[in-house]
């Protein structure tokens, strides 16, 4: 076997691309999951889009492996996807692989590794991933869920990043092998600028993120400053795009722009009042975990993660309540240039559960105990 770890992520090229390409929360996650193995002494593989002229890898324990994307006739791409992946799956020839993505296509990866005798560890990223929310919308609904249960049923451990999520998995699929809870990563920062200019959102324009909300938050506080960074869930951009864009138009305090590099979003955190979120399910926000980081507090309309922001008073977490959630944009702005508690809170959390050493451990005695399940812990 060439490597100790494979990771199927393949929106992490973003990462690796010398040209800007779009990444998430998701695929920096995955990066540094890379990054903490290989530094760990495990022999990474990198499974992502094909990148010309790829940026130099952080370590020479990870092998980047490229895999081309589907094109040609739309009926035939399910079954160019599958031929890619598993071409990719192969060449990475790793002892266990990490899947994330909640995909059916997980059940094609599980038997893989069955037949192959390899490990599987499924990550999870949102709640979505264990309520199959996303699974059972659209055409083909009972075989996707009946392909993605599969895969989950022969992982040989899913990971889920909250006690939420580790109850949801129990609930839904009683019968998986071993559930690990394993908090995200946060990488060290430095203190952010003070007193914040604005409110910050940061997402993908889809239903479920209800960006609308933000807006709406804008127009309920016109005294207050908001700024908003949208990334089209699609191409060309949907309805959504154009109403989020339309209904901003009319609100001097709020600015709205597009997708941007890495970099500039940490600089739109740095100043940040508050990170705000609006969505209705999630895993671990990466923008709250960098946010916190700078001792950047958190606003969320109804998502907190296992009640945190509220138990750890990180933030603001307003129940769903939308009365609640503009008083507390008003009080986090009213008293942003006091706001040191908040921020060392912030920082003392990140420090304490999401630190690289500790989440790495996790990780390397997870990938440990799937060799051993397969029996190459030799």
């Amino acid at each position: 076997m060439r490597h100790d770890v494979a990771i199927y992520a393949p929106d992490v090229a973003g990462v690796y691309s010398r040209h800007e390409m779009r990444t998430g929360g998701a695929e920096r996650q995955t990066n540094l999951l890379a990054r903490a193995l290989s530094e760990r002494g495990e022999r990474v593989a990198q499974i992502i889009w094909a990148v010309d002229d790829p940026l130099p890898v952080p370590n020479p324990r990870i092998t980047l492996v490229m895999r081309p994307s589907h094109s040609g006739d739309r009926r035939l791409a399910p079954a160019h996807e599958i031929r890619h992946m598993l071409r990719s799956l192969q060449a990475a020839d790793a002892a266990v692989y990490v899947f994330r993505t909640g995909s059916p296509l997980l059940g094609v990866v599980a038997t893989f590794c069955q037949l192959r005798g390899r490990g599987l560890i499924f990550a999870g990223s949102t709640d979505s991933d264990f309520t199959l929310r996303t699974l059972n919308d659209g055409p083909s609904s009972r075989s996707r869920t009946v392909l993605y249960r599969t895969g989950l049923r022969r992982a040989d451990a899913v990971v889920v990043q909250s006690t939420r999520q580790l109850e949801i998995a129990h609930t839904m699929f009683p019968e998986l092998r071993r559930v690990v809870r394993i908090p995200s990563f946060a990488e060290p920062m430095q203190a952010a600028s003070r007193p914040g200019r604005a409110f910050v959102w940061i997402g993908r324009t889809t239903d479920y993120k209800r960006p609308l909300m933000f807006v709406e938050l804008a127009k309920a506080l016109p005294e207050v400053c908001f700024e908003m960074v949208i990334v089209p869930a699609e191409m060309p951009p949907g309805p959504l795009v154009g109403e989020v864009q339309r209904r901003a138009a009319a609100l001097p305090n709020l600015k709205v722009i597009g997708p941007q590099p890495h970099a500039d979003l940490m600089r739109l955190i740095d100043q940040a009042v508050a990170v705000v979120n609006t969505s209705q399910a999630e895993g671990m926000p990466n923008v709250f975990l960098e946010g916190w980081a700078r001792g950047v507090p958190a606003l969320t309309l109804e998502f907190d993660p296992d009640g945190l922001i509220a138990a750890r008073g990180i933030g603001v977490a307003a129940g769903g309540s939308w009365e609640r959630f503009v008083a507390g944009a008003q009080r986090l702005w009213d008293e942003r240039s006091d706001s040191e508690q908040l921020a060392r809170a912030g920082r003392a959390y990140v420090d304490e559960v999401h630190g690289l050493d500790s989440v790495a451990s996790l990780w390397l005695q997870t990938v440990l105990a799937a060799k051993q399940a397969r029996g190459l812990d030799g």
